[in-house]
């Protein structure tokens, strides 16, 4: 039996036949030379030496190898990655679009002079701050004359009170004689209004629509809509015939003919036709669709032009005119003096307002788009 100190300090028993040789630690499985008795002492001595010196080296090699692999691990984790700049600029220019978007949507237009139609065009005179109640916007403006907002001398203008309204256009020729445009194979769709078109010479067919539950008739926060609920719920269980006196006695007239109301599986929509329009060369022509209701004033039959204007008609003044003409031509219509301020506002602001006169008939005042020149048009005859 051969007993010895191995290198890493426990002491070994070997048999004799593994003199020379190599075994393995019982304590930690290091590898350590049986020394061979057989040979003088200054071999051993040697081989003691050289043993020393091999688990040196190995000692050291094994630090270099974990070493190697952490510097390996740092520089992998240092290295230059394009992919996951890629993936941060995209999430960057998501985020920064985002912000955009909801910047000019939303936050800008509430600075703006009249700021959001869904919030300040309902305002009532007497909450309005002093800038809805604008002149035109620059110097420049001050001698203008019709839609101060372009420069567009043709064409085809769409606009509607409230704004949001979806339009179909189509020539009158392709048009049916009733019913809706949907089944026209050449109808343009647009999804707002207030908005220029270029559209060939002819007469055209323009349908405005609004669902029958769209916010701006039934946002709870506007007022005198307390009332609508009471005509949608008369209009959902009345014929069609019906329906139609129905539209007529809630919304003021303005030139659209006919307005019904249109049922589908899935919603109920307001229309307002307006037949035979002309587009020629060198003018331009225009719709202005209003869904306006018809506020009554006590104990009387026509409807008031005041309320309109306080409640429900931007304050944004988007056309100019000659004032003192208009007012001049408003008294030849024998307007009194208390509605003639209200229909300044009104016309300076969407550029048509209807008014029942003193004789019976309804008369809807306009102002030319293209010169701010004033017109009435006879657009309900008296019924007494």
């Amino acid at each position: 039996m051969i007993e010895f100190k191995a290198e890493c300090g426990h002491t070994i028993r070997a048999k004799d036949e593994h003199a020379g040789g190599v075994v393995r630690c019982s304590y930690c499985g290091y590898k350590a030379s049986v020394p061979d008795t057989r040979g003088d002492d200054l071999n051993f001595l040697l081989r003691d030496v050289e043993q020393a010196a091999d688990a040196k080296e190995g000692a050291r090699r094994g630090r270099r190898r974990w070493s190697r692999l952490f510097r390996r691990s740092r520089r992998k984790r240092a290295q230059f990655d394009p992919f996951a700049i890629i993936v941060r600029m995209c999430y960057a220019a998501g985020l920064l679009i985002i912000v955009i978007f909801v910047g000019r949507k939303f936050v800008i237009p509430l600075f703006q002079e009249g700021g959001l139609p869904s919030r300040v065009s309902w305002l009532s005179e007497e909450d309005a701050p002093a800038a809805t109640e604008p002149d035109p916007t620059g110097p420049e403006d001050v001698d203008r004359r019709g839609l101060l907002t372009t420069a567009v001398q043709t064409g085809l203008y769409l606009d509607c009170t409230p704004p949001g309204a979806t339009v179909y256009l189509a020539e009158a020729s392709q048009a049916p004689a009733r019913g809706r445009l949907s089944g026209v194979a050449e109808k343009l769709q647009l999804r707002s209004t207030g908005r220029f078109l270029d559209v060939p010479d002819g007469r055209y067919v323009v349908e405005v629509v609004l669902p029958w539950n769209d916010l701006s008739l039934t946002n709870p926060d506007l007022p005198n809509y307390e009332d609508y609920l009471a005509f949608r719920r008369a209009v959902e269980h009345a014929s069609d015939d019906e329906r139609t006196r129905l539209l007529e006695d809630y919304f003021v007239p303005d030139e659209a003919w006919p307005v019904f109301i249109d049922q589908t599986a899935d919603q109920i929509y307001i229309v307002r036709q307006y037949r035979n329009v002309q587009v020629r060369k060198g003018r331009l022509s225009c719709v202005r669709a209003l869904f306006l209701p018809r506020i009554r004033p006590a104990g009387g039959k026509s409807f008031s032009i005041a309320s309109l204007v306080a409640h429900y008609i931007p304050a944004r003044r988007a056309y100019g005119f000659n004032e003192d003409h208009v007012r001049n031509e408003l008294d030849y219509y024998n307007v009194p003096e208390m509605d003639r301020e209200s229909a300044i506002k009104a016309l300076a602001r969407i550029g048509v307002i209807p008014y029942v006169t003193p004789d019976g008939r309804t008369r809807l005042f306009k102002i030319g788009i293209q010169d701010g020149t004033f017109a009435a048009k006879v657009i309900r005859e008296s019924t007494e």
